[in-house]
């Protein structure tokens, strides 16, 4: 249960962090956006058994970047969502050109262990980097897009819904799309298989566990969810009846 647990912990954490970072507003959700990037590009070559089945350690960080999108898809509209996606995207196209330069010096004799394991570290970095840049792009644009729509046709009420629909939605679009980008030839096709059914699996229960971190994204603001709203309204309109 080593794994589970250090995944649980590390989403409970990364969700906790977006949250207070949208107490200091969109700028700082953004912040949070880039760090996962980056988080994801160096995890996503770690494969490790969960509940059985392998799983890459970025899911969670990867997860967290679509709470963090659907957060400002939510509270500034659908052109902020889609501003974020490609401020994530200029992160990660910076970390993996300019880091795979670095790696191209020679180091000191004493530190040639060091340089080492950084090239072994990111060696896979530019296949997952491309697969990443691709697949990014088009599920958090979709995303945002669900998102919104859903929006769109529910109101403000049923955050619950839009939240969840476009989420998993997205994610499994996701898998279906990384995975074999960035990891077919290099891993058996059993492996490969278990990747895209737990990875989207994985980022189910992760869209699940950040539900009422969305709805406490208004509470931080001082304001109250849209489906508990639409309750007190109708407790008070009852009360009102009554009298």
């Amino acid at each position: 249960m080593k794994n589970e647990l250090i995944i649980l912990a590390i989403t409970l954490l990364d969700l906790s962090i977006i949250l207070l970072a949208w107490r200091f507003g969109k700028e700082w959700v953004i912040a949070t956006i880039l760090a996962n990037i980056i988080l994801v590009s160096t995890f996503n070559a770690k494969l490790v058994p969960f509940f059985g089945y392998a799983i890459t350690m970025a899911a969670p960080f990867y997860s967290a970047i679509f709470v963090a999108t659907d957060t400002l898809t939510e509270h500034h509209g659908k052109k902020v969502g889609y501003r974020s996606v490609w401020m994530g995207f200029l992160a990660l196209a910076t970390f993996t050109l300019l880091g795979q330069l670095v790696l191209l010096s020679d180091p000191i004799p004493e530190r040639e262990g060091m340089a080492a394991a950084m090239e072994t570290l990111f060696s896979a970095v530019p296949r997952i980097a491309i697969a990443s840049f691709t697949v990014y792009i088009i599920a958090q644009s979709f995303d945002i897009w669900l998102f919104h729509y859903l929006r769109e046709k529910t109101g403000k009420q049923k955050l619950w819904l839009r939240n969840n629909i476009s989420t998993i939605v997205s994610q499994l679009l996701d898998s279906c799309l990384f995975f074999p980008l960035a990891f077919a030839g290099s891993v058996s096709t059993q492996t490969l298989v278990e990747l895209i059914i737990t990875g989207w699996l994985s980022k189910v229960v992760i869209a699940l566990l950040d539900t009422p971190f969305i709805y406490l994204s208004y509470v931080v603001k001082g304001k109250t969810p849209p489906d508990f709203a639409k309750r007190e309204t109708s407790i008070t309109e009852a009360s009102g009846t009554a009298l």
